[in-house]
């Protein structure tokens, strides 16, 4: 069996371990299921995840999966790609073989523009969105990691990679194709790193959010999982869509009940 499982709201809340996620982890792992972690956040690399992951005593080595690389896999080597995000794109750009270039050079500067790759980043501003807008007037193709519209943070919720790929596309005058959750970009890598086929109900999907969680699982055909322990309230849980196959407080009380069956 395998556990797809969201981080936000998962297995971490504003950066804190979520309480008996580490230890649902590793009761996984003991049982000899198969555990991918998958995140929309595409500012991380993936190096990043996985020691992030490590620091709270998970062993997630080559067990990670991002939005960013998601993104990159909608390239091809040696394309020119106009990077218009943190790290973890940067990073998944060039490790599938593609030039990564910097919008933040100017508008204009980059000739022969292939695509353009917008994942959530803080220094977004006026000059790179007129460069990627220029490359997209000029035939580039543009990628979105993905487009969640807000990005959760302590103190209440602030624009997220939506809003900026909202920004690029309608200056571009194109549509975006979405790489992450829920899209067919990211659960074919599920597919691919898994060995799985779609549609095996055997494997499911755990997060908070129906919208990017669910939908995920639905596109696997696996089951999903619904945990409260993020965004999505018990007083919400039986009006979500999709409809859960099980919900749960939180991730260890999921597997408590799933390895029991």
């Amino acid at each position: 069996m395998a556990w797809v499982l969201d981080l936000d709201g998962v297995i971490w809340l504003a950066h804190e371990p979520i309480a008996g996620s580490v230890d649902a982890v590793r009761e996984l792992d003991a049982a000899g299921e198969d555990v991918l972690f998958v995140t929309n956040f595409s500012a991380l690399t993936k190096h990043d995840a996985e020691a992030k992951l490590a620091a709270i005593g998970i062993d997630a080595a080559d067990r990670v999966i991002t939005s960013a690389m998601a993104g990159a896999s909608l390239v091809q080597p040696g394309e020119r790609v106009l990077v218009c995000g943190g790290e973890g794109v940067w990073e998944a750009v060039g490790e599938r073989g593609a030039e990564p270039l910097n919008p933040g050079d100017g508008i204009g500067v980059h000739a022969e523009v292939d695509a353009v790759i917008v994942g959530f980043h803080l220094d977004f501003d006026f000059g790179r969105l007129g460069a990627c807008a220029r490359a997209l007037h000029e035939g580039a193709r543009l990628i979105a990691t993905n487009a969640d519209p807000t990005y959760p943070t302590s103190d209440g919720l602030l624009p997220g990679n939506g809003s900026l790929v909202a920004a690029v596309a309608t200056a571009g005058k194109v549509e975006a194709t979405v790489a992450g959750k829920p899209h067919a970009p990211v659960a074919a890598l599920v597919h691919q790193h898994l060995g799985s086929e779609p549609g095996d109900r055997r494997n499911i999907v755990v997060g908070d959010l129906p919208a990017t969680d669910g939908l995920l699982a639905t596109e696997l055909g696996f089951r999903f999982g619904l945990v409260l322990s993020g965004v999505t309230s018990a007083e919400n849980a039986a009006a979500t869509t999709p409809v859960p196959d099980a919900v749960a407080a939180d991730l260890r009380s999921l597997v408590g009940v799933e390895l029991s069956v």
